[in-house]
């Protein structure tokens, strides 16, 4: 569809040229019967005159004059037959079509079609009983006429009511084509509006539209919301990671120059430890950031199906060493059936490890770190569990924590991303990421919805 005034255009004249084409084949038939009806009625006038002429005559032919005026009454040459009682012939022209289907009688003609030296006429008879001396008895009148004249009325009639419907067609599409020309003429100012605005304005369109395109403004105005809140997101998420890599960058930089000035071995040695526990640091935000960047970037189209307990034992997997190097106790547990999920499964891996990450980052030496699986109250919904013997939080400082960059304070090596990339991967899965306490401390609960059946 390249145009929509077009295309409505069509809508509209395509149903009214149908009915126009309906209306003409009726206005055919139509012409038809009135030319039929008249010329028949005409035809039975000229058989009465004829009969009374010959009641005058005394069987006689018609005289000229008469016959002239008939022939320019009925608009063509006509023809008769007097035929008295017994079948006599009276006057007229000896061959006359017969009628085939009726007879008539003393009260009705009738009208019929025939044949006349080789052309199509139509015929009238009637009937009459008459009392003359010389016509004395039951005396039969055949009058008829070729065709043609009728045909020529026929489209006479026809032509004019063909033209009246052709030119009413005609001015139809030209005022729907003006009309929905003036009636999309909001679409040009709305279109005019936003041309009008530079890449930087996502502010509502506040211009007043016609009910039908007003769902399309707010689809429009949600879109720019959303990019408006997006574009916020992105600038304070690289502002925050700019102050956040200034600091390991300037570190490195100044340990490197201590190094550089170091005497001894063991200093140079203790100072590349130290930029290299800086670039591991920085490394990880860098990872995260990422993460985080895809996070915001997913598409649902490009969602793979995958089962979510196996993807959940590979984390444990990954993770245990880091678990036993630090002397926590960690396990694992997942459903014994199959839980497919829709999903980015890297995102979500990275998730789920980021969670167990921060969960032993944040205990003792002792502390007991589990990884579990296990259908939520929620219909269709399951649940990752990740429970610890740390401190129980707060709904409202959790949230805090989900925020890009935030840490809780304590001098644990970390990006400030790990519960960030966390949520917004849940957010993205339609799903939702929250704390639970415990008996011996606190659960960070990942929430999916799954495949069932």
């Amino acid at each position: 569809m390249k145009s929509i005034r077009t295309a409505l255009t069509l809508w509209l004249m395509l149903p009214l040229a149908l009915v126009a084409a309906l209306v003409a084949i009726e206005t055919f038939f139509h012409a038809r019967k009135v030319s039929s009806d008249l010329n028949d009625r005409t035809l039975l006038a000229a058989s009465l005159t004829i009969l009374e002429h010959v009641i005058a005559s005394n069987g006689s032919l018609l005289a000229e004059a008469t016959l002239d005026s008939l022939t320019e009454s009925l608009g063509e040459q006509f023809f008769y037959h007097v035929r008295g009682p017994n079948g006599a012939f009276v006057t007229g022209y000896s061959g006359f079509p017969r009628p085939t289907v009726e007879t008539p009688t003393l009260l009705n003609p009738v009208f019929y079609d025939g044949e006349h030296l080789g052309e199509a006429v139509r015929a009238v008879q009637i009937l009459r009983d008459l009392t003359d001396r010389e016509l004395n008895g039951i005396t039969t009148i055949t009058t008829w006429q070729r065709l043609s004249q009728r045909g020529e009325l026929t489209f006479h009639l026809f032509a004019r009511s063909a033209l009246r419907l052709v030119l009413l067609s005609l001015i139809a599409g030209i005022i729907v084509w003006f009309a929905v020309k003036e009636g999309m003429r909001p679409l040009a100012g709305l279109q005019t509006s936003i041309d009008k605005r530079s890449a930087f304005a996502l502010s509502p369109i506040r211009q007043k539209v016609p009910v039908e395109l007003s769902g399309i403004v707010q689809s429009m105005n949600t879109l720019l919301g959303r990019v408006a809140r997006s574009k916020k997101n992105r600038e304070r998420f690289i502002g925050d990671a700019a102050h956040q890599l200034r600091n390991p960058i300037a570190a490195i930089k100044i340990q490197a120059q201590s190094s550089l000035e170091s005497e001894s071995h063991e200093e140079l040695r203790a100072g590349l430890q130290q930029i290299l526990a800086v670039s591991d640091k920085s490394a990880l935000m860098v990872n995260n950031m990422l993460a985080s960047a895809k996070a915001h970037a997913m598409d649902a189209q490009q969602f793979t199906q995958f089962d979510l307990n196996e993807l959940v034992n590979e984390k444990a997997v990954e993770m245990a060493p880091l678990a036993f190097d630090s002397a926590q106790e960690f396990s694992v547990s997942s459903l014994e059936k199959c839980i497919n999920v829709v999903g980015d499964r890297t995102l979500l891996g990275e998730a789920i490890g980021n969670l167990v990450h921060n969960a032993i980052l944040h205990n003792q030496a002792g502390a007991n770190v589990s990884l579990s699986t296990q259908i939520s109250s929620t219909k269709n919904t399951v649940d990752v569990i990740v429970t610890d013997d740390g401190e129980e939080i707060s709904e409202d400082h959790f949230q805090q924590l989900t925020q890009p960059f935030r840490t809780d304070g304590t001098d644990h090596p970390g990006s400030g991303l790990g519960l960030s990339i966390a949520k917004d991967v849940a957010r993205m899965h339609q799903g939702e990421l929250f704390t639970t306490p415990t008996e011996s401390g606190k659960a960070i609960v990942l929430r999916l919805p799954f495949e069932t059946g």
